[in-house]
């Protein structure tokens, strides 16, 4: 039950009255005096390990030199002092939180659908769907609708989680900074830590199996937002580099000519990670199935491949365009960050920038084992028009309705 609260608290914490501010008050002062102080959930997956998986709760504040003491004041104003039985103020959030969640769905159908079909197999994935998916849509959707009758399981979890979160067991910091604030920053965080809630001797824990569903989500749009996918890995082929090109060349040639040129859906994307997880999705699509079908002739393109030099050298280009990146010292930090709980090393993305570099026309067409592997696993999720979903209802397992209230 606490698990589920996450993405809750995190829209939570931070908009609500603390013991020194009313939320106006908090929003105002922490936007004079930071850069901005917000939390956010990620997963991080062992590279060493894909099976282990790591969730953390995290708050990332921006602030100027010489203005330090001023975040952990109000970090520790935050998690220590908000009055989380506030009902009234509760219920806003619960509230704006399910309108915004509803033109997310809307608005981002494709990633909603992306994330639903690898939280079918993927442990990582099926954790953030749990958090901030369909599965928390449907939390708040329920208390919003019947609020007076959750209202105090909901003030428990949300206390719950603050003291099983917030304890200097659980604490990591990562500072990026000059090297002269660091010593301050060290001292800050250590009577930081003493500030935290009291270890308790008695751990929560959670267990996530993904299981296989393969839904459609019906809704009153015209257009659907089709994914299907899978883990290569899984299959036995690991990742490489070259699949950072494949990536370019299915977005610019063969998803883009035939999901959108030719099928007419807005937008078409795919992913290949280094976990394995793999998908391709539609975006605004008028089809279905017609999508579906080409999705499942992709790897005979890639078997078939065959461009010229200059080709390969602007696909190359854009593929490495994205590990070249200029980065604001903020993002170089959330990439060291990344790195550091993933098990990362610099050897690891030289490996993978060389296969990139030293992609050829014989080893794309030597991905489409990867991708007739993770398709042949067949997850499915669909979120579109209510008539076409039910008129193929035969390659669902569930079909229900994506807003219930």
């Amino acid at each position: 039950v606490l698990f589920r609260s996450l993405g809750i608290l995190k829209s939570v914490l931070g908009y609500v009255d603390t013991k020194s501010y009313s939320y106006a008050e908090l929003f105002n002062k922490i936007n004079m005096e930071t850069g901005g102080i917000s939390p956010v959930i990620n997963v991080y997956t062992n590279a060493l390990n894909l099976n282990e998986s790591t969730v953390t709760f995290e708050w990332k504040a921006k602030v100027l030199k010489g203005n330090l003491l001023q975040v952990f004041i109000l970090l520790n104003e935050i998690l220590m002092t908000s009055k989380l039985d506030n009902e009234k103020r509760l219920y806003e959030i619960i509230a704006e939180l399910k309108s915004r969640m509803q033109s997310n769905i809307m608005s981002a159908g494709h990633q909603v659908a992306a994330g639903r079909a690898t939280s079918y197999f993927s442990k990582a994935a099926a954790i953030l769907d749990i958090i901030n998916g369909l599965p928390c849509y449907r939390i708040v959707e329920e208390l919003e609708a019947n609020f007076e009758q959750n209202k105090g399981k909901l003030i428990d979890s949300l206390k719950g989680l603050c003291k099983y979160l917030f304890h200097p067991k659980n604490l990591m910091f990562d500072f990026t900074g000059d090297e002269e604030e660091y010593q301050q920053f060290s001292n800050l965080s250590d009577e930081f830590m003493k500030k935290l809630y009291p270890v308790k001797e008695s751990e929560h824990s959670f267990t996530v199996v993904p299981q296989k569903k393969n839904e459609g989500f019906l809704s009153s749009s015209q257009v659907q937002y089709v994914c299907r996918a899978g883990n290569f890995i899984k299959e036995g082929y690991p990742y490489t580099g070259a699949l950072r090109v494949l990536k370019v060349i299915m977005g610019y040639d063969y998803l883009w000519n035939n999901v959108r040129v030719k099928g007419g859906a807005y937008g078409c994307m795919c992913s290949f990670s280094k976990s394995g997880d793999s998908y391709f999705v539609s975006y605004r699509d008028p089809n279905l199935t017609k999508t579906i079908d080409v999705y499942d002739k992709a790897f005979e393109y890639i078997k078939q491949f065959n461009q010229d030099e200059r080709s390969m050298t602007q696909y190359v280009i854009g593929a490495i365009s994205e590990l070249d990146t200029p980065l604001t010292p903020s993002a170089k930090a959330l990439k060291s960050l990344s790195a550091f709980m993933t098990n990362q090393t610099k050897e690891d993305f030289q490996k993978e920038r060389d296969e990139l570099l030293g992609v050829t026309k014989e080893s794309i067409r030597n991905l489409s084992n990867y991708v007739e592997a993770f398709m042949n696993q067949n997850y499915l999720c669909v979120l579109g028009n209510d008539e076409k979903i039910k008129r193929d209802a035969g390659i669902f397992d569930n079909i229900e309705s994506i807003f219930k209230n």
